[in-house]
């Protein structure tokens, strides 16, 4: 299995990057820097769970969700330009938070299963989002194009995996679970290789 600890690492750079320059851009490049900041605390927070605290991390992967989910619905309602497009974004910003967590009001034990429902209402909404940019600057210069382009990649590939996964507990592969998290890691670093790549065309822009 591959080590995470070199993703950390990777992942840790990349936030000390954007952060150099959190406070001389805009309000989208501050939003998309929060998420990746809070990407990695969550990440690392919850990889040592179970070695603090003997919890299992399916626990954190609710909030992972739904932190992903809002931070990433902020930064795409900043991109996006039809009035019909931002309605949608905002309205789905309030009623899908209040759905999920009136679920786990009414029954808690949840928070200690995967919830795979949970998974799509939170994530298809964004790979609609980032086609949507992707539809609306057909032809012309793309805001954020590259950090768009590894946001659908890793989200869409992501949920393909979470499906996957579900299928081997149901059916008991459990070994298939190393190479499955070797795969989400592969798919973090092409992720990343976009998020550096934008970083890069956005400092030299600036320079």
């Amino acid at each position: 299995m591959l080590d995470s600890k070199y993703l950390y690492f990777t992942s840790a750079v990349l936030c000390l990057l954007y952060l150099v320059g959190f406070f001389k851009n805009g309000k989208a490049y501050k939003i998309f820097t929060i998420y990746i900041v809070g990407v990695l605390i969550i990440d690392y927070i919850s990889s040592n769970l179970w070695k603090w605290f003997r919890i299992y991390n399916v626990f954190l992967h609710h909030f992972y969700e739904l932190f992903q989910f809002v931070i990433l619905s902020y930064f795409y309602s900043l991109l996006l330009k039809t009035k019909a497009q931002l309605i949608s974004v905002y309205v789905l910003l309030i009623v899908l938070p209040i759905f999920l967590f009136s679920r786990y009001l009414f029954n808690p034990n949840l928070f200690l299963e995967f919830n795979l429902l949970e998974t799509y209402l939170t994530t298809m909404p964004l790979i609609i989002y980032s086609t949507m940019h992707l539809y609306n600057n057909l032809g012309g210069k793309s805001e954020y194009y590259f950090t768009n382009i590894g946001l659908l990649f890793y989200l869409f590939t992501s949920t393909f995996i979470f499906l996957i996964y579900k299928l081997v507990v149901i059916l008991e592969f459990d070994e298939f679970n190393d190479i499955m998290i070797d795969i989400n890691i592969i798919l973090q670093y092409i992720k990343f290789a976009f998020f550096f790549y934008q970083w890069k065309l956005i400092y030299f822009n600036k320079k």
